[in-house]
C-alpha cells in the first residue's frame, strides 16, 4: 500500500518533504501538550510505553486481547531468552558471543568494530525482542552500573559484561546482580580496581559501590566506610592482555582474585566487622549492602522514577523498598509492586529519553529497512545528536533518568520522524499493517491510530493544528501526508510516555 492510499483511510490530505524542521518547529509552538488525564489515557498504550520501548501493531493488538494485567504478569515471567533474536545477533554480530580473549586477539586494532557490535546489538534487541520489560531493565541496569566504553580497553570487556552480568540478572535477585558486577572485569577496569592493592588501594570502586550502586549518596555511610570498602576489594582484579601465557583457570580479560594483592587484617564497614582476609571480605560487603535498607530505598526510588515519575511518590518508594527487603531483593517482586500501584496507573507524563524516542518510532511505525546498515548509521547519528548513545556517558552515575534533562535539544527530535517518513533510501513504515490496525474497531480510524501512537485522542486544538498545517503544506497529496504524520510524531504529545 502506498502512503497516499494509506492516509485516505483516515480522510486526511496527504504530505511531502518540502517540510523542514524549522517549519515544523514553528507549527509545534502552536500545539498544546494535550490531555494526559488517566481518565482519557489508553491503558494498553500506557503499559507498552512504560514497560517497554513502545507498541508495535502486533503487540498492541495482543495486549488489548489478553488485557493489561495479564500482559504485565507475562512480561514479569519472561526469562529474557529470545532464541530467534539471539540467532540473528549471533549471525550478524558474532563479536557479541566471543570470549574477551578472542576479542582482544582479533579486534585489538579494530575497536570501532566492537563499538558497532555493542551498540548495534543493543538497538536490535530493543526494537525486536518480545521480552520488552526485560530489555528495559537491561537498559536500566546498564545505566545504573554504568561503564564508559571509550575508556581505553573498556569496550573489549563490556561485551562480556552485557552478556554475562547485566542480561542474565536483569529480572533476578539484586544481590546476584551486584556480585556479578563486582566481579565484572569491565567494571573493575573502568573504576580502577584491577590495580588496587593493599599497599596502594584505589577508592574509586569502593566509593561508587556505596554511593551509586547500593546505598545512595544519602545512604548513611562515611568516608571511612569508603576507605574500608576499598580495602575489602583489593586484589579483585582481571587477567590483563599482557599475560598471554596459558592458565589453567582463567583467560585474558577474565576475573582473577590476586590473594597477594589483598589487604588482609581487620576491616569494618557500616559498623560490621569483616572476616579480615581473602575474597571473603568483599563477599561480606556485597551481602551487607545488598540487604541494607538504604539500598532498598535507593534502588526503589530509581525504579519508581523510571516507571512512574521524575518526582517519585514517597508512598510508592516506601512500598517498593519494603518489598525489596521482604523478598531479599527480588527485582520482579519490586517491579510488580510498582506496576500494579495506583501511582503507576495515574502517573504524570514523562518526557522520553532519546533512546526511547528512536526505538519507539521504529517500533511504532513498524518500520521496514531497505538498507540495515544505513538505518543503523542513521539511528546512531540521531542518538549522537541527542546525546544519548548507549555506553557513552563518561561518569559512573549514568545518563540522567529525568525527562527535564532531555528537553533542551528538540531539533533532532523533529528531524527524525521527517527522515523516517520521507527518505525511502532508508526504508518506510509498514503502511498495510498500520492501516489494518487502525480499522480493527468500529470507531474513527484516525482516532484509533492516535491512541496507538500517543495513547489518547487528539484534543480539538491539536486536531485543528494538524488539519490547518496539512492544508498549507506545498506540494502534492503525498507531500501533505508525510508532513501531517511527521507533525503528530514530532508534537509534544509524542515526546512523552
Amino acid at each position: 500500500m502506498h502512503r497516499r492510499e494509506f492516509f485516505k483511510v483516515f480522510g486526511l490530505s496527504s504530505a511531502g518533504l518540502a517540510l523542514s524542521a524549522t517549519q515544523l518547529g514553528t507549527v509545534l509552538a502552536q500545539v498544546p501538550s494535550g490531555a494526559f488525564s488517566p481518565d482519557t489515557r489508553d491503558p494498553v498504550s500506557h503499559v507498552l510505553n512504560r514497560m517497554g520501548f513502545g507498541p508495535t501493531p502486533d503487540l498492541y493488538e495482543y495486549a488489548n486481547r489478553i488485557g493489561v494485567d495479564a500482559y504485565i504478569e507475562e512480561q514479569l515471567a519472561a526469562a529474557g531468552d529470545d532464541a530467534v533474536l539471539e540467532q540473528l545477533i549471533e549471525r550478524r554480530l558474532p563479536i557479541m558471543n566471543m570470549t574477551t580473549a578472542d576479542i582482544f586477539e582479533r579486534y585489538r586494532d579494530k575497536r570501532g568494530d566492537v563499538v558497532e557490535a555493542l551498540i548495534g546489538s543493543t538497538l536490535i534487541r530493543a526494537i525486536l525482542t518480545a521480552n520488552q520489560l526485560h530489555e528495559v531493565m537491561v537498559h536500566f541496569w546498564s545505566n545504573h552500573f554504568n561503564i564508559y566504553i571509550n575508556k581505553e580497553a573498556s569496550v573489549f570487556l563490556k561485551v562480556a559484561d552485557d552478556r554475562d552480568v547485566i542480561r542474565p540478572h536483569a529480572l533476578g535477585k539484586f544481590r546476584d546482580l551486584l556480585r556479578a558486577s563486582a566481579t565484572s572485569p569491565a567494571m573493575l577496569f573502568y573504576l580502577d580496581n584491577a590495580q588496587s592493592t593493599g599497599q596502594e588501594p584505589n577508592e574509586n570502586y569502593g566509593r561508587e559501590l556505596l554511593e551509586l550502586h547500593t546505598l545512595g549518596v544519602d545512604g548513611g555511610y562515611t568516608e571511612e566506610d569508603v576507605k574500608q570498602a576499598a580495602l575489602a576489594f583489593t586484589g579483585w582484579s582481571i587477567v590483563p592482555p599482557r599475560e598471554l601465557e596459558a592458565r589453567n583457570d582463567v583467560q585474558v580479560g577474565e576475573f582473577l582474585f590476586r590473594g597477594r594483592a589483598h589487604a588482609n587484617g581487620p576491616k569494618t564497614v557500616l559498623g560490621v566487622q569483616l572476616p579480615g582476609n581473602g575474597m571473603a571480605d568483599g563477599e561480606a560487603v556485597i551481602d551487607l549492602l545488598a540487604s541494607h535498607p538504604s539500598t532498598a530505598r535507593h534502588i526503589s526510588e530509581k525504579l519508581v522514577r523510571r516507571f512512574v515519575s521524575d518526582d517519585p511518590p514517597e508512598a510508592l518508594v516506601n512500598a517498593a523498598a519494603e518489598t525489596f527487603l521482604q523478598s531479599d531483593g527480588d527485582i520482579k517482586a519490586v517491579l510488580r509492586t510498582i506496576l500494579t500501584s495506583d501511582a503507576f496507573w495515574n502517573a504524570p507524563p514523562k518526557f522520553k529519553q532519546p533512546f526511547e524516542l528512536v526505538i519507539g518510532l521504529l517500533r511504532g511505525l513498524s518500520y521496514v529497512a531497505r538498507n540495515d546498515d544505513r538505518l543503523g548509521r542513521g539511528m546512531a547519528q540521531a542518538l549522537q545528536q541527542m546525546g544519548h548513545m548507549p555506553f557513552m556517558w563518561p561518569a559512573p552515575n549514568g545518563y540522567p533518568d529525568d525527562g527535564r534533562y532531555w528537553m533542551n535539544n528538540l531539533l533532532p527530535r523533529w528531524n527524525l520522524p521527517i527522515s523516517l517518513l520521507s527518505d525511502n533510501r532508508i526504508g518506510q513504515p509498514d503502511y498495510d499493517r498500520l492501516a489494518a490496525l487502525a480499522q480493527t474497531g468500529d470507531g474513527d480510524p484516525f482516532d484509533a491510530l492516535m491512541h496507538y501512537f500517543i495513547g489518547r485522542s487528539l484534543t480539538d486544538a491539536e486536531q485543528q493544528v494538524v488539519s490547518d498545517f496539512a492544508a498549507q503544506v506545498p506540494g502534492n497529496d503525498d507531500a501533505k501526508t508525510v508532513a501531517s504524520v511527521a507533525l503528530v510524531l514530532a508534537s509534544p504529545a509524542y515526546q512523552y510516555r
